[in-house]
């Protein structure tokens, strides 16, 4: 699906690429669901990426944590604070604050990291549906945002990597 280029079809590419991650799931085993991926042999999946998503669980744990980033980077907004998305300390390497998402949900079961995640999607379409077009779709509206626009904050905490979720997935119950 090419950018959203309105409300309602960010909504919708949201909602599609949840629906895709949780259909994807569901074809899961229950063992391929609690078995750690297993890419360590292909020298194109080693980077720092495949790195921290160990398993479904630290997959769904991730993508929720990123949600609440979001979460508390609308609430910033609303409340008159441009604060940037990721938090000071992270700035310059999002790849510490990966490890510390991961290391913050070992003791997170897969089903609990399964309810967050649908909570805060839910949250996700909420507060997309809160904001105007304009407010979404023009550059800059928030100086928070700089040159791009609140539509592809949310891309960016929901579909793009529900699809990259569902690609890694994929690849997991080939292996």
């Amino acid at each position: 699906m090419a950018n959203p280029r309105t409300r309602s079809e960010l909504l919708e590419a949201m909602a599609d690429g949840y629906a895709k991650l949780n259909e994807q799931i569901a074809k899961m085993s229950q063992e391929k669901t609690e078995q750690p991926f297993g890419f360590s042999s292909d020298p194109k999946k080693s980077g720092v990426r495949w790195q921290y998503d160990c398993c479904l669980r630290d997959l769904l744990a991730h993508l929720y944590e990123w949600q609440v980033l979001m979460r508390v980077f609308v609430q910033n907004i609303r409340n008159g604070q441009q604060k940037d998305y990721l938090p000071d300390e992270y700035r310059k390497n999002y790849h510490e604050m990966d490890k510390m998402i991961v290391d913050k949900h070992q003791g997170t079961s897969l089903e609990e990291a399964k309810r967050l995640l649908e909570v805060t999607h839910n949250e996700m379409l909420q507060l997309a549906e809160s904001f105007t077009e304009e407010e979404l779709f023009t550059k800059g509206y928030f100086k928070c945002t700089y040159t791009t626009d609140m539509s592809a904050y949310f891309t960016s905490v929901t579909s793009s990597p529900y699809g990259q979720a569902v690609k890694l997935l994929k690849m997991h119950q080939k292996a």
